[in-house]
């Protein structure tokens, strides 16, 4: 009896159970850093290289676990930014600022690279906004991607969040 229980207890261990957005080290292939998802809505803002003012993406997780970017938010549409929506988006003007609304590209991952540079680089969840240049490293590509995660690969990389 005891064997049972302590191969059961060993197996939900190892089993994912709790939904985590994480980020991948694309090199390692190993968690680097984790975000309980606390709330199935979140945001990315950065600062563009080029135009050096805020851009922030607005994302929701789907019921398949996939990634849905719902909103575009920027100032400046020059280099490297839209000038319209797509089919079935609305682009909208208002107070100086540029949105693309109503968008649902779904994504399964996306890769982030953390630039050496002094620019913002922030994840917005639940009211909280966590700094991903004091948590990722500067000049490495990370893959970005919802998942379940065991209580073992839990012990991988760093809850950001807390």
């Amino acid at each position: 009896m005891l064997t049972i229980l302590t191969l059961i207890c060993s197996a939900l261990f190892f089993i994912p159970y709790e939904k985590h957005f994480v980020f991948i080290d694309s090199e390692t292939n190993e968690v680097t850093a984790r975000v309980p998802v606390v709330e199935e809505r979140f945001k990315i803002r950065y600062t563009h290289s080029i135009h050096l003012s805020d851009v922030i993406e607005s994302y929701r997780l789907d019921k398949d676990g996939q990634l849905v970017m719902t909103e575009l938010e920027y100032e400046d549409f020059n280099i490297g930014m839209p000038s319209n929506a797509g089919e079935g988006e609305r682009f909208v003007e208002k107070d100086g600022k540029y949105f693309i609304q109503d968008m649902k590209r779904k994504l399964p991952e996306f890769r982030l690279l953390v630039g050496d540079v002094d620019a913002e680089l922030a994840f917005l969840i639940a009211g909280k906004e966590l700094d991903l240049k004091k948590s990722l490293e500067r000049g490495k590509i990370y893959t970005f991607r919802a998942q379940r995660l065991s209580i073992y690969q839990q012990l991988e990389g760093v809850n950001i969040y807390e």
